[in-house]
């Protein structure tokens, strides 16, 4: 019963993420506006973990609190940032760093004092990383998706308490809808800013349970999508330049799952 539950509530959150997101991401690539399309994974994770969670703004004190507020700031900071790297190319990787830190600060806790800020360097530089990680590997359009899957594999399988489960749903969901109809032109390639929403997503949820628990299977789970995107994506396509790079990235992030799993 309590798996039901659970199903049912993931589908009426990650539904609407799933539509908005294909939404914008239509009328981004219709209207040929790239910062339409760059939000629009991040719009529809952010209204279904608002639908999950009931609330956007929260105290960055709590943990699964921080996420509705972190996915609205990447959502509002991405258009400024993409035409700032449409004007000036060199500027596209400066600013995948700065929201890739601001990332990393707010899952921290948003410290500002030096004695917090000696406190949570790690989660900074861990979140922050992971956040710049992923979004320098948002292209091909699958990679977001993929790099969203083995995450909720992860989770599942992990089994962390909260609601993660259903923020991972509605991360998958998301991330489908606006790769299914986005371009080049919203994910921008390397380095690009456009990719921000999406990639701050999957590293601030990635973090919550290695910050809440710390267990080995839940460090298993945040490692998958980096290794699906940065170790399988890469070993695959020396195998198959076509389809090895997808094929590569979804059976390193499985081996990271079963790892998990073993770790549990």
């Amino acid at each position: 019963m309590p798996d039901l539950i659970l199903a049912l509530r993931s589908y009426e959150a990650a539904l609407p993420a799933f539509l908005l997101a294909l939404a914008l991401a239509f009328a981004g690539r219709a209207l040929g506006r790239a910062w339409l399309t760059a939000i629009a994974a991040g719009c529809g994770v952010l209204v279904g973990w608002w639908m999950v969670l009931g609330l956007v703004t929260a105290s960055p004190r709590q943990l699964a609190e921080r996420l509705p507020l972190l996915a609205l700031v990447l959502v509002l900071m991405t258009p400024l940032l993409v035409a700032a790297a449409r004007r000036r190319a060199w500027l596209a990787l400066p600013c995948v760093v700065l929201g890739a830190a601001w990332t990393g600060w707010w899952m921290a806790g948003a410290p500002r004092t030096a004695a917090d800020l000696a406190r949570a360097w790690p989660v900074m530089a861990a979140v922050g990383g992971g956040a710049l990680l992923l979004a320098l590997r948002a292209w091909p359009r699958w990679a977001g998706p993929v790099a969203a899957a083995v995450l909720l594999g992860g989770i599942a399988v992990a089994a962390p308490r909260g609601p993660q489960q259903l923020l991972g749903a509605v991360l998958l969901a998301a991330a489908c809808g606006g790769a299914l109809l986005g371009g080049k032109s919203g994910n921008g390639g390397p380095a690009a800013p456009g990719a921000l929403p999406l990639a701050g997503a999957i590293a601030g949820l990635a973090a919550l349970p290695v910050i809440a628990r710390g267990a080995p299977a839940d460090w298993a789970t945040a490692a998958a999508p980096l290794a699906a995107l940065w170790l399988g994506a890469p070993i695959g396509g020396l195998v198959a330049p076509r389809l090895g790079p997808a094929f590569g990235a979804i059976l390193a992030g499985a081996a990271c799952i079963v790892l998990a799993l073993m770790m549990r």
